[in-house]
């Protein structure tokens, strides 16, 4: 050791030795961080289960922000995760689709509706199975809780009985004068979602004194279908129509808008895809956001964290979308207090 001669000498050793000691600290605090980040070089297979037999815009875009939000997370697809979509032709497909899932030992499921979350939990109690904004769990049965999920499902949820009122009282506000609405509809009438959807629908339109049609349809009809269904309503004297959440209803949001604007009728929807495919406003989650916290919930169950550990999300970011390029091919002027609390407008 160098002799210290110096007052000066004594306060610069002093400064080495305290700089390498926080150094050491420093280093030291980091190794569990780093040891955290690093993977287990195992390659994870996810399946993404699905219905209909082909994704919306919704769906191909979320499952971009999903892989985008992995790769922020230290997962690269095709190193240390493989991504494989499976699709259901019809509701009544998806059981068949679950069971192959299963049998091909997927390490993780992610759904992002509610068809394909009951299918996939009935089909296995083992594999984690991550919701993307699937609707009502709990109503549906998917989970028994949405703080304490246990099992194996956990994620995001929409709760389509909060958002339906609102979307009523927005047709309200947008439609002067507006006394009968039809609500658009389909499954039958114990689906869960359904069910939880027209009882919130029912009860606003009941206090704003608007009668309320119930029109249940097949959403894959062809454009000819949609043509006869909006001209029926509009001789039914219908002022307007409040489409319900649904994969198919946004697959097919083009052919609904289309015949909605040929019959003069406003349309308020659940998701800005839909409004931007031609229907008046659309009010709901923010489907982006909850695509990437659904790739958190992955992130923690490929790290080791059960599913049932993790209370499912509801979303925080609701948004407003109006079209008023719409609002001028059917002849109205939405009110500037609607306007204002838009969160985006298609000019």
């Amino acid at each position: 050791m160098k002799a210290i001669a110096s007052f000066a000498d004594f306060k610069s050793w002093i400064g080495t030795r305290a700089t390498f000691v926080l150094s050491l600290a420093l280093v030291l605090l980091m190794v569990p961080l780093a040891v955290e980040a690093q993977h287990d070089g195992k390659m994870h297979r996810i399946a993404f289960v699905h219905f209909p037999e082909r994704l919306s815009t919704i769906g191909s875009a979320g499952l971009e922000v999903f892989r985008q939000a992995l790769r922020e997370h230290g997962w690269v697809e095709g190193k240390n995760y493989a991504l494989e979509t499976r699709l259901g032709a019809s509701d009544e497909k998806l059981p068949e689709v679950s069971a192959q899932v299963v049998r091909e030992k997927f390490d993780l499921i992610i759904v992002s509706n509610t068809f394909a979350a009951m299918a996939v939990r009935d089909a296995t109690t083992t594999i984690p199975i991550v919701m993307a904004g699937a609707c009502d769990p709990v109503e549906c049965g998917v989970v028994s809780s949405l703080a304490h999920p246990e099992g194996n499902v956990t994620g995001l949820t929409i709760i389509t009985s909060e958002l339906a009122g609102k979307r009523v009282e927005f047709l309200k506000e947008a439609v002067p004068g507006l006394k009968r609405i039809a609500a658009l509809t389909y499954g039958h009438d114990t689906f869960c979602v359904r069910r939880a959807w027209m009882s919130q629908t029912e009860a606003t339109a009941r206090a704003l004194g608007i009668t309320l049609q119930t029109t249940s349809v097949d959403p894959g009809m062809s454009a000819e279908q949609w043509d006869v269904t909006f001209a029926a309503l509009r001789k039914d004297g219908v002022g307007a129509v409040t489409v319900m959440e649904g994969t198919i209803f946004n697959l097919h949001a083009p052919r609904i808008t289309a015949a909605a604007l040929k019959h003069g009728l406003p349309t308020v929807f659940a998701f800005r895809s839909q409004a931007v495919a031609g229907g008046l406003m659309s009010y709901g989650a923010n489907t982006a956001t909850m695509w990437r916290r659904g790739a958190y919930f992955v992130d923690r169950i490929l790290r080791g964290a059960k599913p049932g550990d993790l209370p499912i999300e509801q979303p925080t970011e609701f948004e407003l979308i109006i079209n008023l390029k719409t609002a001028k091919a059917l002849g109205i002027t939405i009110p500037s207090s609607l306007r204002l609390r838009a969160d985006h407008v298609i000019e």
